[in-house]
């Protein structure tokens, strides 16, 4: 039985990729769920392979995605793929996971507990799936490939890693 269930946006599969982290990830003992919103506009890294690796896609009732298009202009965000996991984390009871600003935002309002890819290195550290030099190299090639994360959380671990 996993010991969280985390609803994961689409940047937290980007950066994964990009730091070459996304199989090690489903190594954590939690269970990572989406939205078919996000697993269709996943790209690179393919939904299918994410999928293969052990991502849940949550299905939504047509009463459900009616309800994403009135939440989608209480919470002013035009992606339907992060209204979606803000939708099912609520919902649900369980954990967004998310880097985007404007997603943990709301779900900070929300009252929802919100994680974000530097939370899942501090896992993956912490659990002793990857040595410290490996996480500094993969946070290093999210933020060369452009990844918007907190500077001051980034330094603190780039630091503790080196």
């Amino acid at each position: 039985m996993p010991q969280k269930i985390l609803v994961s946006d689409t940047n937290i599969w980007i950066d994964l990729h990009r730091g070459g982290l996304l199989e090690v990830a489903f190594h954590l003992p939690h269970q990572f769920v989406t939205t078919d919103f996000v697993w269709h506009e996943l790209q690179r890294p393919p939904g299918a392979q994410l999928t293969t690796l052990g991502l849940v896609i949550e299905p939504l009732s047509g009463e459900e995605v009616v309800e994403l298009f009135d939440l989608r202009n209480i919470l002013k965000n035009s992606s339907l793929a992060d209204v979606s996991c803000y939708f099912l984390a609520k919902s649900r009871g369980w954990i967004l996971l998310t880097s985007d600003g404007a997603l943990r935002k709301s779900g900070r309002q929300g009252k929802l507990e919100t994680r974000g890819v530097l939370w899942i290195l501090d896992e993956l550290f912490s659990m002793k799936l990857v040595p410290g030099k490996e996480l500094y190299e993969s946070l290093e090639a999210m933020l060369n490939a452009g990844a918007r994360l907190p500077k001051e959380e980034c330094v603190i671990r780039l630091k503790r890693w080196k």
